[in-house]
């Protein structure tokens, strides 16, 4: 091999050697600490604490929340773009919630022509014309409502028998309640009442008579007791003790109406029809959700806000109305 070359390759390995050697050394101790950046160059970067978190932040804390959130629609959406930056946030606190959701939810759902056909999008005047909050009828976590409900496919004579057995000295022998401060079952929408069964069954809903009795049914019976009460009459009868003003419940019930209808009867069939329902039971049935005693995401929000007197009036109206659409 010639020298020249042999001192040329020499040159090339002394020079690899003497890199290897240098760059740990000269290399300063924060170099990528934050990205391809050298910290202690960049002293704004290097000073300052993140400010977001991520949502893997909120898990410790939030865990059901944070489980609701990722199996649902709104998985791509993180928790620090509604709720703000968890810096600071305090260990165990409290989560700040946004105040103005119609505000917050049209930067992302108000209809525009650029905004893709998979993301859902509203005329809010259309959507929305009263302007409640948007939590009123979705949870934030998983907002979806899904209008379509799972079909009871129960046996209707194996309802009335376990109706006859459990649930007549209640709600009635056809469904119609005697008392006024018990629910009639008679015409209800047979997904609401194997839904709210099934969680009173479970303990999401809880209720120191209903708890029990549901606890004892079987998957089979409350399908059976949701499809027989379903079947029944009604009877469309309006209740005549209406201790609250129907006309101002009727102003109130137009916040009510995306999700009850407007006069009480539901087009959703997994939600319950209020329309003819005894004036006392609707009245408790507000103020458990209001005082945290019932729970549901959507009705904890609309209740917040109401007085006694909106309570007794909205109970007036809604008893008021024929059950039968």
């Amino acid at each position: 091999m010639p020298k020249h070359i042999f001192r040329l390759i020499a040159l090339i390995i002394g020079f690899v050697i003497v890199a290897v050697i240098a760059v740990p050394i000269l290399t300063v101790d924060s170099f990528y600490r934050f990205g391809h950046y050298r910290a202690n160059s960049v002293t704004e970067i290097a000073s300052e604490a993140p400010v977001y978190q991520t949502s893997r932040y909120c898990l410790a804390c939030h865990t059901p929340r944070v489980a609701l959130w990722s199996a649902n629609s709104h998985k791509t959406v993180a928790c620090e773009v509604c709720h703000g930056a968890a810096e600071g946030h305090p260990a165990k606190g409290k989560l700040p919630i946004p105040k103005d959701t119609p505000k917050l939810c049209t930067l992302c759902h108000e209809a525009m022509p650029a905004r893709p056909r998979t993301q859902p999008q509203i005329d809010p005047t259309k959507h929305n014309p009263s302007g409640q909050q948007c939590t009123a009828c979705h949870n934030p976590h998983s907002p979806k409502i899904v209008i379509s409900a799972a079909q009871v496919k129960g046996d209707v004579a194996a309802g009335k028998k376990r109706a006859e057995e459990a649930c007549a000295s209640c709600h009635g022998a056809q469904g119609i309640s005697d008392n006024d401060i018990w629910p009639s079952l008679a015409g209800q929408k047979a997904a609401y009442l194997a839904r709210i069964l099934a969680a009173y069954k479970s303990g999401d809903q809880k209720d120191v008579v209903m708890t029990p009795l549901a606890q004892a049914l079987s998957d089979a019976d409350i399908q059976n007791l949701a499809a027989y009460y379903a079947g029944l009459n009604c009877g469309g009868a309006r209740s005549t003790k209406l201790a609250g003003n129907a006309a101002a419940g009727k102003e109130l019930a137009k916040n009510c109406a995306g999700c009850h209808g407007e006069t009480g009867i539901s087009a959703n069939p997994a939600w319950p029809d209020i329309a003819g329902q005894k004036p006392g039971y609707l009245s408790n049935v507000l103020k458990s959700f209001r005082a945290g005693l019932r729970k549901d995401p959507m009705m904890a929000g609309v209740s917040r806000g109401l007085s006694d007197a909106d309570i007794e009036n909205l109970a007036a109206y809604y008893a008021g109305q024929s059950c039968k659409p």
